[in-house]
Parts: C-alpha cells; structure tokens; sequence
C-alpha cells in the first residue's frame, strides 16, 4: 500500500514517513512510463529490462508531455543531493485507490527491476519539475480525504511539493485526447500556472 490509510493515526504515519525529503535538495527527477518505442525504436531489447531514454528523437516528442501536464504509467523518482531515493506511485485499482511517497527507489519498490519500463531523466530538460531542481524542498503535503460517507478509511490523489518561491502539484490523473481526466493508475505533474482540477481540489 502506498497511499490507503484505514486510521488517522495511519494518515499521520504516510505523512511524517513522506516527510522525511523536506529539508533535502532534489538533484534527479526520473519519470516511468510504459515503453511505448522499444518495440519500433529498440526491438532487440524486448524483454531485457528498463530502457533510460536518451535519443534525442524520442526527447523531441516526449510520450508523457500534453498542454498543461506531464503524465505517467507508473510514477516518479526523486533523488537527493545525498543519494536518498523517493519514489511516487498509486495503490492498485480498485476497492482502495490512491497515490503516495515513499523512501524507496522505483525499481524495486514500485515497480519490478526487471520490467520492460521506459525512465526518463528530466532533471536537466524541460519538465514540470524545473523549479524545484537543485533547491532545497521546504514543504510537503498529502491531501488526504475520507474514501467515502459509507466506508471508513482515507485516500490521497494529490501531493504538493514546495520549494523557495515555487510548487510542484501532483495528482492520480491521465490524459484523455490530450485533456487531463481522473485516473486510478497513472500519475500527472501540472504545470506551473494550470488550475487544479475539481476533482483533484477536495481534501480533509
């Protein structure tokens, strides 16, 4: 479980554990996302494992990059000046949904080290994350909400990460023709200026 809380108390723990990246200074953001290419580009690494993406063809045309977001299959890493790793990824679908961070990497904790994952490596190129590269994080939140007026139990769909003078907003979304929609398995990076969306807006 990455997000589900079925307590307060529970709430409480996700956060102070999430917690523990204030006050370091992201040096690395990778993004994972299914490797929609390898076939066409790469065919002879199918089934060999992650892929870090380096062409500059594929960089022209990013497939997570839409009008206002960024939006990936399966999360983010963060890395610190200090080699810590925190990865951001959802519950899986279903009865208890949710996205959380942990002080994990991504490979091998949210999803399997040898999957046939594409990373991208965004520190150094225009992403949504340029703001907070290199700076010292001095806030991080995790909306949480109860599930629902019937069942007990708490899920967060939207983490903010604050840095000196700017914000990174992260939510469960996907992109539909190009229009950010809600989503149970997929993570999306709004870019600075885009509203948060109202389904995304609601916490406890």
């Amino acid at each position: 479980m990455w997000s589900w809380a079925t307590t307060e108390s529970e709430v409480d723990q996700r956060r102070q554990h999430a917690e523990q990246l204030v006050g370091q200074y992201i040096s690395r953001v990778r993004y994972y996302t299914i490797d929609y290419r390898r076939e066409e580009l790469h065919p002879e690494l199918i089934d060999s494992g992650p892929r870090f993406i380096d062409g500059d063809s594929e960089w022209d045309q990013p497939t997570w990059r839409y009008d206002g977001f960024d939006a990936m299959d399966f999360g983010i890493e963060l890395e610190t000046d200090t080699g810590a790793f925190f990865a951001l990824t959802w519950d899986p679908p279903g009865y208890r949904e949710g996205i959380g961070l942990q002080n994990v990497a991504m490979l091998g904790g949210g999803v399997q080290r040898d999957a046939d994952v594409a990373i991208w490596d965004v520190s150094t190129r225009a992403s949504n994350w340029r703001p907070l590269i290199g700076n010292r994080l001095t806030g991080l939140e995790l909306h949480y909400l109860p599930w629902d007026d019937q069942e007990s139990g708490f899920w967060c769909q939207h983490i903010t990460f604050r840095s000196e003078g700017s914000s990174v907003e992260v939510v469960m979304g996907d992109a539909d023709n190009g229009v950010l929609v809600p989503s149970a398995d997929n993570v999306a990076v709004l870019q600075a200026g885009t509203p948060l969306p109202r389904w995304a807006a609601a916490e406890r």
